[in-house]
């Protein structure tokens, strides 16, 4: 179109110009109206043409924007779903997160619960354990002021006996005995650890010697569990009981 322009510019300036060369080819002049008449009809089309052609690109850019409004329009459409598609994936994360938090809280305060648990169960076992080695060295001294004190010996075996010394409480427990032939308990208590030792007959004499010297004292209830221990060691040796139903037994009988 702007070459149409063009050309119909040159074509006016070109009759003008003829019109020019046969006015002094002739010597007459060609009347204005006819010249201007060419002229103005020449600027009027292209006038027009350039209108038509600023029409053309304004409705070319009208397409343009509205291409682009519509791209926008999209584009917002889809960021604004995008958006609330990653709030939701967010809003699922936060509590994902806050669940595997609370369990990882729950089983740490579950573990420290534990480890609470074992430590106190430890510490009153060291507790235990030092209270009785404190007391062996109290009764060590005190041994050494009455060296014939029978109950002395006996409190000091039970000593020994619990903190798992069990030759030393059978130690204790025989000198007990030969300070004064009559302690019962002295008997009882090493007829129960000769039967943890796995010495069975040492253990039925003692146990044997323990309830009649209860039953002389009017201890019926010693007496009869002294007694029943006696006639039980050789039922539990025929059903191959170890160690730890004797213990038990003894444990029952002092606890």
């Amino acid at each position: 179109m702007d070459k149409q322009v063009d050309m119909l510019g040159y074509v006016g300036l070109g009759v003008t110009a003829l019109g020019a060369i046969a006015s002094a080819v002739t010597g007459q002049v060609l009347p204005l109206s006819v010249a201007s008449t060419i002229g103005v009809g020449c600027n009027v089309f292209s006038r027009k043409q350039s209108e038509e052609r600023l029409i053309d690109a304004f409705n070319v850019q009208q397409e343009k924007i509205e291409s682009l409004y519509t791209k926008v329009d999209a584009n917002h459409g889809e960021l604004k779903e995008s958006m609330v598609m990653s709030k939701a994936d967010f809003g699922n994360q936060v509590e994902d997160l806050k669940l595997t938090l609370n369990e990882r809280l729950t089983n740490i305060k579950d573990s420290l619960d534990q480890n609470v648990s074992s430590l106190n169960g430890e510490t009153k076992e060291i507790k235990e354990i030092v209270s009785n080695l404190r007391q062996v060295e109290i009764l060590s001294q005190e041994l050494r002021v009455k060296p014939d004190s029978a109950s002395f010996f006996y409190e000091r075996g039970n000593s020994h006996s619990k903190l798992g010394n069990i030759s030393g409480a059978i130690a204790d427990y025989t000198e007990a005995i030969k300070k004064d032939g009559d302690y019962a308990e002295a008997y009882h208590k090493r007829g129960i650890l000769y039967l943890d030792s796995g010495a069975k007959q040492k253990a039925v004499d003692d146990l044997r010697k323990a309830s009649l010297l209860y039953f002389e004292k009017g201890e019926i209830d010693s007496y009869h569990q002294a007694r029943e221990m006696s006639k039980n060691v050789h039922e539990i040796g025929s059903h191959g009981n170890g160690s730890n139903g004797k213990m038990l037994i003894g444990t029952k009988l002092f606890s």
